[in-house]
Order: structure tokens, then C-alpha cells, then sequence
């Protein structure tokens, strides 16, 4: 375990500097604590000699550790600048978001897609009047046997195992479906959403945009991988990405008259949308469920 890879992920970072801060302030703290209120003795002088040697010691440490962060870098810390920490991975999507051209994911039920990345792509779109192409591709909710595989995984893996069954799927697909019809009106013309409902399972998601990749796992304690444009595999993401998504069925978002489309007529007044829909209703409301 290196320092330089301790410090290049960014919760450990914090975790470190703060840490060390505090200890530096209380060795300080006690300096003077002894310098203006301790009787002039051997003892005392040797106590405080003690901390400011602590103190000493501490500010050395921590400027040489800065500087090795900085000046050197460690062939195995290059090998692993790719892996992020779970703390690490909600950060990362947000800051891809924001600074993103254009988006794809390729998720199950994308709970944490709607509750946080969608909005923060809908308000750089607003803020910098300009489009953004997104492109989405969710379970197909309409095959109640592969929702029932995914549920039946998820709940003997996943940290909130209780939660999954074939309906709970089929109700948060919905829920995001609808976040988007919502996100593509609010939007108008801003936001180009295109939609893909898949039959193929996978314990990883693929996200990003087209100059970073995020590759995540089923749980928010798995940690992820990260491709830059640069990264010599960031192509091959790319291009499982665009097989998923050529292999799926795209459900148009849009109307005849080119607005957005209710739920009922995208699926032709089914009556699996229509059991659904209320709880799909309060499930798009809820927050992301993963504790990152």
C-alpha cells in the first residue's frame, strides 16, 4: 500500500488531510497550552519539547507525503488509477454528467441514473443551451421471466435483497421510463432521449459519455473501473455498449406531434403499464437507493 495510491482516491484524501490537521492543530494547541500555563520545570519543558517534536514530525510527514503525490509516480498507482473506490464512484458520475457532450448507460432499472445524473444532464443542458443526446437502455420489463432471473439475483446479492421480486423490477423500469418522458418535456428540444428496452442480463453497468466510461457493479460496495478516452479499452465499452443497444427494441419516447409521449401510448394501452403505473408514479419520486 502506497501513500500515492492512498491519496489519489478523493474520500480518502479528505479522510487523510483531515485527520492530520486535527492532530497537527491539538499538538499545537497543547504547545501553548504548556508554554503559558505550565510552571517552568524540567518535566513541563520535556513535555512540551515532546510535543513540538510531535509536531515537528507531523508537518515533515505531511509535506513529503504531498510532495511524493505530486513529483513521483509508482508504476502499480498507474495500474490502478482506473479503479475507483465505492465511496468514489457517485462523485465521479456526477462530475461526468457535468461536463458531458452526450450520455449512455446501459442499467437494469436505473434507480440512481434517475434520481441523480438525469437531472444534473438536464440542468447542463438548460444552463449552456445546448443538446444533449442520451441514450438509455433499461430491462425489458415486459418479459416477467428475465425480471424474475434479475430479481432472484438481486435478492440473495444485493444489500437490499428484501426489496426484489419480478414486480418490484418491472415497477422501477417503469419509473425511470417515466422520469424520462418527464426530463424529455421539461426539456424540449434540449434533451434528446432515446430509449431501449433489452432482454440481455449483466452484473455490470456500462456509463458514461464519449470521453469517459464508467464501468459499475450491482452493489454500491463493489468498487468500479474507469476508462478516459485515452485508456487503450475504453473503445471496447464502447462498442459492447453499441451491441446491447443495436440488439434491443427502442421504444420512441415522442408522439406523433412530436412531443413527448405518454406511458399508455408508448405501450398501447397494456395492461401490465396500467397495474403498474401508480407505483411506478411514487417509485420515479423516491431517491437514489445506493449509499454512496
Amino acid at each position: 500500500m502506497s501513500l500515492s495510491g492512498i491519496l489519489s482516491s478523493p474520500s480518502q484524501r479528505r479522510s487523510f488531510l483531515l485527520l492530520s490537521a486535527l492532530l497537527l492543530g491539538c499538538g499545537l494547541v497543547g504547545i501553548l497550552a504548556i508554554a503559558f500555563h505550565a510552571p517552568n520545570t524540567p518535566v513541563w519543558n520535556a513535555v512540551n519539547s515532546f510535543f513540538i517534536s510531535v509536531v515537528a514530525g507531523g508537518v515533515f510527514a505531511l509535506a513529503s507525503g504531498l510532495y511524493l503525490l505530486c513529483f513521483f509516480e509508482d508504476p502499480n498507482d498507474i495500474a490502478a488509477s482506473s479503479v475507483l473506490l465505492p465511496k468514489d464512484i457517485g462523485q465521479t458520475l456526477e462530475d461526468i454528467a457535468k461536463k458531458a457532450p452526450d450520455y449512455k448507460i446501459f442499467v437494469r432499472t436505473g434507480r440512481h441514473f434517475r434520481a441523480e445524473i438525469l437531472p444534473i444532464l438536464a440542468k447542463q443542458a438548460r444552463q449552456n443551451r445546448r443538446r444533449i443526446r442520451i441514450e438509455v437502455v433499461l430491462l425489458d420489463f415486459r418479459d416477467e421471466a428475465i425480471c424474475g432471473k434479475y430479481a432472484s439475483y438481486r435478492k440473495v446479492s444485493s444489500f437490499d435483497g428484501k426489496s426484489w421480486c419480478a414486480r418490484y423490477v418491472q415497477t422501477e423500469v417503469l419509473a425511470t421510463i417515466l422520469k424520462l418522458i418527464d426530463a424529455s418535456r421539461e426539456n424540449y428540444g434540449l434533451l434528446e432521449i432515446r430509449l431501449f428496452l433489452s432482454r440481455r442480463l449483466s452484473t455490470f453497468r456500462i456509463e458514461g459519455s464519449s470521453d469517459e466510461i464508467l464501468v459499475t457493479r450491482e452493489d454500491p460496495k463493489d468498487t468500479a473501473s474507469r476508462y478516459l478516452r485515452s485508456h487503450r479499452d475504453f473503445p471496447a465499452f464502447v462498442n459492447e455498449f453499441d451491441w446491447v443497444r443495436d440488439e434491443a427494441h427502442e421504444v420512441a419516447l415522442d408522439g406523433d406531434d412530436g412531443a413527448p409521449a405518454t406511458l399508455r401510448a408508448m405501450f398501447e394501452e397494456s395492461a401490465l403499464v396500467t397495474s403498474l403505473e401508480e407505483q411506478a408514479v411514487q417509485a420515479m419520486k423516491s431517491g437514489s437507493p445506493y449509499a454512496r
